[in-house]
Formats: C-alpha cells, structure tokens, sequence
C-alpha cells in the first residue's frame, strides 16, 4: 500500500481499490492522472519513507466517475430581525481507481 496526498488531504491507497479526490476539471473519463506527492510506500517487507515526499514516484489512477458528495444545508439568520437565508451545496468529486503501485 501506499499513503499519497492530494488536494490537501491524504489517502491510504491500495490497488484495486477507488477514492473520490476533489474535482478534476481539466480530465476526462478514462484518463490517466498521476499522484506524485507519495509520503510512504511498502512493498511486501519493503519501507520507503518520503522526507516529506518521495522523489521520482508516482501512482496512475484511472478517472473513471464524477460524482457529487452528500447535500449540505446551510442557513444564516439574524435576530430579532426576522431574517432567514437558506442555501443548499452538493460537493464536486471525480472518483480514480488505483489499479497498481
């Protein structure tokens, strides 16, 4: 396995296995995209550890959906003044598969 981030955020990455990342608004369905900012790699009894990257590293994954993450609703109100806004926000995700390390 393998831990990689992206986005901001980190993701235990195991072949076979898909994850949602935050929006790739520039790839297409079937593409490939790179993840180059691998913090640990294990290969079997096999550790290699970034400080804080790896270098010349990169895992494919495979675009393969977008989707959109669950509604969230939000609501602003003001006292006594009888103010009430309410907005509503599903999040954009694409969804890649890891097919190997």
């Amino acid at each position: 396995y393998a831990i990689a981030q992206t986005s901001g955020k980190q993701f235990l990455l195991k072949p076979g296995q898909w994850y949602d990342v935050d929006l790739i608004s520039n790839g297409n369905l079937g593409d490939f995209i790179y993840l180059n900012k691998i913090l640990f790699f294990r290969n079997n009894n096999k550790i290699q550890l970034g400080k804080p990257f790896l270098i010349n590293s990169q895992i494919p994954a495979k675009i393969i959906q977008e989707v959109k993450g669950p509604k969230i609703t939000v609501l602003k109100t003001k006292p006594k003044k009888k103010y009430t806004r309410t907005r509503g926000n599903r999040q954009a995700y694409t969804r890649v598969q890891i097919d190997s390390l």
